[in-house]
């Protein structure tokens, strides 16, 4: 009896030996960094750990220190065992063996099964979305934009990753059996779309500070002409009333960035490139500096001209004629016509400004090339066109 027990125990430590001697590969993927154990034992590296034959328990935390998956995993000799860790819930099972699974169909997402490391062979991948503009990785590996068929894919478990504007929007573990097809349908559902925005809080951000928006008023504006001995409020027998209201629309419009600044049809050329109200500006802004230059050169020259003369003819001790006598004539001719020459300087200078329009614009084409800036930053941002659409 005691040689039967010996032999047992001698039996099952060489099976155990044996079982070690023949290790799988454990491979765990995640979007989000975590931190696996197996056995309590911490693998910063987790793309492929090599681990004895049999049964195994692994546990993974994520950033936040709280573990997002922790089961019993079976490891057999030479075959790969994936597994697929939700970083913000929690991960499905591990692999099973392929050779029990059924097949991909194409518009579902490819179960998540495990498939023999030394099974010989390659695969092929058809992937379809339905959106464009999409990266696409295979095990971390970039295969291109909008990539349709990945061909030659070993048989086993491949970690299909498929990014749109920086976002993850599809991740799955995929089965690639020798010879055959897998499809995968990316869709485009609402979440997508939500997740894609929460992840361009910046770009929001950036947008409605230097978005454009054109704000159009329309105001009644009476006017009372003529005379009536009737006071407001105030009603009698007597007296008369010959005043007429008028009452007329008056529309204007103000071009308004981030909601807070105005910045006027100048500012909104400049920032949609419409050269011809820029060079319209230009053009009355030479005429206004010219206007200007001369009205100021008259009134100036008439004040240091007939300034003093005007003064010498007003003050008590004149120093231009004798004291006790008058003015002269010339005296008097160079007052007037200084005075005459200031005023006409000073009204050239005053209603240069006059020549400014109050718009450059019409309405409508403010508000397009107000949208059409939108656009462009929007294409910038790399937001959607839909976005801020009303």
């Amino acid at each position: 009896m005691k040689t039967l027990t010996t032999f047992i125990v001698l039996l099952l430590i060489s099976v155990t030996s044996a079982s070690g001697q023949n290790p799988g590969t454990l491979k765990i993927f995640s979007e989000e960094p975590v931190v696996v154990y197996v056995d309590e034992i911490q693998h910063p590296d987790y793309q492929a750990i090599t681990l004895p034959s049999g049964t195994h328990y692994v546990k993974a935390i994520n950033r936040d220190g709280a573990r997002v998956y922790s089961n019993i995993v079976t490891i057999k000799a030479g075959e790969v065992t994936s597994v697929l860790i939700d970083a913000s819930g929690t991960a499905p099972q591990p692999a099973a063996p392929a050779a029990a699974q059924p097949s991909t169909t194409a518009g579902a997402r490819p179960a998540a099964q495990g498939v023999p490391s030394s099974q010989a062979g390659t695969g092929t991948l058809n992937i379809f979305s339905e959106f464009s503009g999409v990266s696409v990785y295979l095990d971390d590996n970039r295969q291109g934009d909008d990539v349709k068929v990945i061909n030659s894919i070993p048989a086993g478990n491949h970690y299909l990753k498929v990014m749109k504007d920086g976002v993850s929007i599809f991740g799955e573990l995929i089965s690639i059996n020798p010879g055959q097809t897998t499809s995968v349908l990316v869709k485009n559902d609402g979440q997508v779309a939500e997740k894609i925005m929460e992840s361009k809080a910046q770009e929001r951000e950036e947008y409605q500070a230097n978005k454009v928006d054109v704000i159009f008023s329309a105001n009644s504006v009476s006017t009372t002409q003529g005379a009536s001995t009737l006071f407001p409020g105030f009603y009698g027998y007597y007296g008369y009333s010959s005043s007429v209201t008028n009452t007329t629309q008056v529309s204007d419009f103000k071009v308004i960035q981030g909601g807070v600044k105005e910045i006027g049809d100048l500012g909104l050329a400049r920032l949609a490139g419409n050269q011809n109200v820029i060079n319209r500006h230009a053009t009355i802004q030479k005429s206004v500096t010219r206007q200007t230059s001369i009205g100021l050169g008259m009134f100036l020259g008439a004040l240091l001209i007939g300034g003093p003369v005007l003064v010498d003819i007003l003050v008590d001790k004149p120093f231009l004629h004798p004291d006790g006598t008058n003015a002269t004539d010339w005296e008097i001719g160079v007052a007037t016509a200084g005075l005459v020459a200031g005023t006409i300087g000073y009204a050239i200078t005053m209603g240069a400004d006059k020549k400014y329009p109050k718009h450059y614009y019409r309405v409508d084409e403010a508000a397009r090339d107000a949208q059409e800036h939108n656009r462009k930053l929007k294409e910038k941002l790399g937001l959607p066109e839909s976005y801020d659409v009303k």
